[in-house]
């Protein structure tokens, strides 16, 4: 329960009277989140409003303005499916061409690689990138099996105590930054 973690680390650091605000995305489990926490403040007479104490994280209200913006333009596809969340679209996606996101951008990366060489190379390696990821967390026995395979590659390697098997974390469009997050984790997998 998230509730029960963060009230434990505010417990655990002396803060549960010092909550000003909270800084959250739009996500309905911090509506709960936050309600759980105004009702553990009353029962031990801390003055606390989860309607006062909300903060909508910035940065994120501004992405997702920008893609509501995009998508108006049609620059992007519109997200046909609400109801589900992000992330389990994104691992559950089937990984052929129509449903790939980055195809009609690998395609325009083709029809400008005379201007942007590189541009096209990126893409596709991002592109592949994404399909790797989805693929090995699509499964407990994939997660498992990747997870084998790296600590038996690290087991070859000279500095092998000192390094533990990482998992590759997605990408996710809702969230800031994912696509260079999930970059930066394989760059640490694969070439240290």
């Amino acid at each position: 329960n998230l509730a029960e973690a963060v009230w434990n680390t505010l417990e655990l650091y002396g803060l549960k009277d010092r909550i000003m605000g909270v800084v959250c995305d739009n996500a309905t489990n911090n509506d709960t989140l936050l309600e759980s926490l105004e009702n553990r403040c009353a029962a031990e007479g801390i003055e606390f409003s989860h309607m006062k104490a909300r903060i909508r994280c910035l940065p994120h209200i501004v992405h997702l303005s920008a893609m509501r913006l995009l998508e108006g333009i049609g620059a992007i596809k519109p997200d046909s499916r609400h109801g589900e969340s992000a992330y389990q679209d994104s691992v559950t996606t089937p990984i052929d061409r129509e449903y790939d996101d980055n195809a009609a951008l690998l395609d325009e990366a083709e029809e400008d690689s005379e201007q942007f060489p590189a541009l096209q190379g990126v893409l596709f390696a991002v592109d592949k990138l994404q399909k790797i990821v989805r693929s090995v967390r699509s499964s407990p026995q994939r997660h498992k099996a990747w997870l084998a395979e790296v600590t038996m590659s690290l087991k070859k390697t000279e500095n092998a105590l000192n390094q533990v098997a990482l998992m590759l974390i997605l990408d996710v469009k809702t969230r800031w930054s994912s696509t260079h997050q999930m970059l930066r984790k394989y760059s640490v997998i694969i070439c240290d």
